[in-house]
């Protein structure tokens, strides 16, 4: 067994008259620093008439299945017109590659999700008796140039076919109108586009959510997720190994390993990889209150170590961005 990290770029031609073909890529997780990764690709997914925005941003492995399900993004950066609302989700990308697309019902129905930028894992249902597993999707704007503001959403979506998508968000005051249908954010000025959950020792707050973006008026950086109400913690830095803040800016994901020694794993856009340690004190502290300053990193601080770049087609130009991330064990 070996453990692949996977990833899904945008429409390869950018021609929407022939679909969106995005294509998957499969590449193996180094055990540490070594420079360029090679990756194969696994298939393209093929979406036409789903839904305007169609970019498979959120990736997820189950936990009790062990494959890959994909949410694509809620809408086009940049965009002027109405949210979209098409939802999609795509089950089985990763090998062997099967993939079947659906339209999870919105509940209620006039729910959109908020923000242009994505990330998904799975993880267990809080609020229902006997917890089953559903795939969570953070949504969230990182430029107020969009036209909205910068923050993030919580959703999550039920594994049935076609499954129901609602919003998570049990704090603070009720849900406003203007939160339930994506113009504004339950988790203002906090962007994230990447989710990790912990299913190795569940909890409804060992799921983390990552931000390396500058253009949101901080820095790299991630937060603990309430995945019963939704809420984000206050931010847990990224430094380099040398102490120094990270200082990237690219669309994200973020994955957990989940399999024997756990392993949380950073995602750029370009294909960049990054181990990140020094988080444990943070994710174990109670509730989404950071850890002690006797953590490795002290409170509210972890380390994001460069572990190489993966050679995808046309991305290090930015043509083609690869903004979802997961890990498998094969």
């Amino acid at each position: 067994m070996a453990l692949y990290g996977y990833t899904i770029g945008e429409d390869r031609d950018s021609d929407a008259t022939n679909g969106k073909q995005l294509d998957v890529y499969r590449f193996l997780i180094p055990s540490g620093p070594g420079g360029s990764i090679t990756p194969t690709k696994v298939g393209t997914v093929n979406l036409a008439g789903t839904a305007a925005t169609a970019d498979l941003e959120g990736l997820g492995t189950n936990p009790t299945t062990g494959r890959i399900s994909a949410v694509n993004e809620a809408r086009v950066t940049g965009s002027t017109t109405p949210i979209d609302p098409g939802v999609i989700r795509v089950d089985s990308v990763d090998q062997p590659f099967a993939p079947g697309a659906f339209s999870p019902t919105r509940t209620p129905s006039d729910l959109r999700r908020f923000g242009f930028d994505s990330g998904a894992d799975f993880g267990r249902d809080y609020s229902v008796s006997g917890q089953p597993i559903v795939l969570y999707n953070i949504s969230g704007n990182q430029a107020t140039s969009n036209g909205v503001p910068v923050g993030s959403s919580l959703y999550k979506i039920t594994t049935a076919n076609p499954g129901t998508l609602s919003l998570v968000d049990g704090f603070g005051p009720a849900t406003t109108a203007a939160q339930r249908q994506g113009t504004q954010p339950t988790n203002a000025g906090k962007f994230a586009d990447g989710l990790a959950i912990d299913n190795l020792n569940p909890g409804r707050t060992r799921a983390l959510a990552s931000d390396f973006r500058t253009n949101d008026g901080d820095g790299n950086q991630l937060y603990k997720v309430d995945l019963l109400t939704g809420e984000l913690s206050a931010p847990i830095t990224l430094r380099t190994s040398s102490g120094q803040a990270l200082n990237v800016s690219a669309d994200s994901g973020l994955s957990f390993t989940n399999f024997g020694s756990q392993r949380l794993l950073g995602w750029l856009e370009t294909g960049a990889v990054y181990e990140i340690t020094g988080y444990q004190d943070e994710l174990a502290a109670s509730g989404l209150g950071l850890g002690s300053a006797t953590g490795t990193n002290g409170a509210g601080f972890a380390t994001a170590t460069l572990l190489g770049n993966v050679n995808l087609p046309n991305a290090v130009s930015g043509v083609v961005d690869y903004e979802g991330f997961t890990i498998v064990n094969e």
